[in-house]
């Protein structure tokens, strides 16, 4: 009985690419993909990335590791801060320049400390949204949250924790649908499958994850040295840095270069097969894929030595 209730109830450890009977078919696919992409444009023209902080990455993977969440909620997670943080600053920073005070600047420092001060209760409510996005019944719930925060020392009553839950949801107009690398990922892989049978999808996305986890982690480094190769000179301009800042929020060619970089660990004869696909999939450039996958690599391998 609990083998079959497994069977019909439990959830699959990995995504079934291509599966023959519900599978998603190749022509919508296609326009899945296009939808995906321009989603992609729009959101990397307005983000800048600013709170894409490994320190606060790193605190949102640890909490969504210990409420032992599905996967996908710390990448949801990761992307509501950064759009509630983008905006909630901002917010505050247009009110603050409106009022008649005479100390804007003691006042405005003020303001900044108690942002400061709030900031772990804020990511645990983006955590507990990004639960909640994937209709799991792991949700983490106000008393989970509660529990979780007096463990680091954090007494916050549950309907505080409810109130911040509540301002991260207005702040962000209730718009809480990400569309995240993961998202991205798994749709290329998916048709990748259908583009080419002899592709091991499955391994590629088991050790895309772990890739995919480190990129966030070390996401200051990852995209420094990618700034410095794009640039290709060591005093990069104004106007290169302010260039970049699409390219830190394009999804896609995160997506895209993740997926490279763990064919070449796991199937390296295969990769530059699998990049001429992308290319082909994405229309972005195979020397562009190469370099970000090539960094991204180097970031794992460095990763690795440390950890020996």
């Amino acid at each position: 009985m609990e083998m079959k209730y497994r069977g019909i109830f439990g959830s699959p450890q990995e995504p079934l690419f291509n599966d023959e009977k519900h599978g998603v078919p190749p022509d919508i696919l296609k326009e899945w993909l296009v939808n995906l992409d321009r989603k992609n444009t729009i959101c990397a023209e307005k983000s800048n990335g600013f709170f894409y902080r490994s320190d606060a990455i790193t605190f949102i993977f640890n909490t969504c590791a210990k409420l032992e969440v599905p996967i996908k909620v710390k990448y949801y997670a990761v992307e509501l801060f950064e759009r509630f943080m983008t905006k909630h600053v901002q917010d505050l920073y247009n009110h603050m320049k409106t009022t008649s005070s005479q100390t804007k600047q003691k006042d405005w420092n003020e303001v900044l400390d108690r942002v400061q001060n709030q900031l772990l209760l804020r990511l645990v409510s983006c955590c507990q949204i990004a639960s909640k996005i994937t209709s799991h019944y792991k949700v983490i719930s106000a008393k989970k949250a509660r529990y979780f925060l007096r463990d680091l020392g954090l007494k916050y009553s549950s309907t505080s924790i409810l109130q911040s839950e509540l301002r991260v949801l207005k702040t962000l107009d209730f718009n809480v649908m990400e569309t995240t690398p993961l998202v991205y990922m798994e749709t290329i892989l998916e048709i990748l499958g259908y583009n080419d049978p002899c592709l091991s999808v499955k391994s590629y996305h088991a050790v895309a994850l772990k890739v995919l986890d480190v990129v966030y982690l070390k996401n200051t480094q990852v995209y420094r040295e990618l700034f410095l190769v794009i640039a290709k000179q060591t005093t990069p301009s104004i106007s290169d840095r302010a260039a970049f800042i699409h390219v830190k929020c394009d999804k896609l060619f995160l997506a895209i270069s993740v997926l490279t970089a763990a064919v070449y660990i796991i199937d390296q004869p295969m990769t530059d097969k699998v990049i001429d696909h992308l290319n082909k999939i994405t229309n972005r450039p195979c020397d562009d894929i190469l370099d970000f996958a090539t960094v991204i690599v180097q970031c794992v391998i460095e990763g690795s030595a440390n950890n020996d």
